[in-house]
């Protein structure tokens, strides 16, 4: 890196820190979901490291103990995370000219703090002039700090809970907590009228359809937020983040 690269990551780096309590309370409490499951520790291990998306992991764990078909496990966390598919369709104006495998690997990295953090500081794409002019690229490096920082505190929470489940009691309350720590997390995206009523319209759902099996009434509740966010959010709010 230049010293204007690595001036930008660490930038990066220290503001995701302003965050790291909530990103490790959430990721502990999957952690511990994760090691008091069906999987062995090594599995546990490996689904953070790989699959890297807490609510997709604690939507698809108890599907794996009741013996699911692997399509409504797919389907679930893919709907859980859909979410992702509309943060790189809005990266990608950012990003366009990485090669294919950077885009690919920027993409795992990316959550939703890293996300929300780096539209926050460039609302709009570069332009090609702007681009020309910045050959070092350096909204990249400020968007690499954001992602190193975020794995980092994900993943040592999260391998802590998953190997010191055990000696954790379960009457700490960590699963509020854990629950205190997405509000947090989804707060700030709902920063427009459509984002509100799509919540409110997937909360009423689930809890509507909370006895259908398999969890599928997750699969509903998000299929219909979105069918709602699409109908409602007609023109972007000025001025927001989106």
């Amino acid at each position: 890196m230049t010293p204007a690269q690595q001036r930008e990551f660490i930038y990066g780096f220290k503001e995701m820190s302003h965050s790291a309590v909530t990103i490790m309370t959430w990721s502990l409490v999957t952690g511990i979901a994760m090691a008091k499951s069906a999987l062995t520790i090594q599995q546990a291990i490996a689904m953070s490291l790989l699959v890297y998306a807490g609510s997709a992991q604690l939507a698809a764990l108890p599907l794996l103990a009741v013996g699911a078909p692997i399509w409504v496990i797919l389907t679930t966390s893919f709907m859980v995370n859909l979410r992702f598919v509309i943060f790189s369709l809005g990266l990608q104006a950012h990003f366009f000219y990485l090669s294919t495998w950077r885009r690919i690997l920027l993409g795992y990295f990316t959550t939703d703090f890293s996300y929300l953090n780096h539209i926050k500081r460039f609302p709009k794409p570069e332009t090609q002039k702007e681009l020309a002019a910045d050959p070092e690229h350096l909204r990249l490096y400020s968007m690499m700090g954001f992602q190193a920082a975020n794995w980092f505190f994900w993943q040592v929470a999260s391998i802590t809970g998953i190997l010191l489940a055990s000696q954790i009691p379960n009457d700490w309350g960590l699963a509020f907590a854990g629950a205190v720590a997405l509000i947090v997390i989804i707060g700030p995206m709902l920063d427009r009228a459509s984002a509100r009523w799509a919540a409110v319209t997937a909360g009423v759902v689930a809890v509507m359809t909370y006895g259908l099996p398999f969890r599928l009434n997750i699969i509903l509740a998000v299929g219909t937020a979105i069918v709602v966010g699409m109908i409602l959010d007609k023109s972007p709010k000025e001025g927001a983040i989106s």
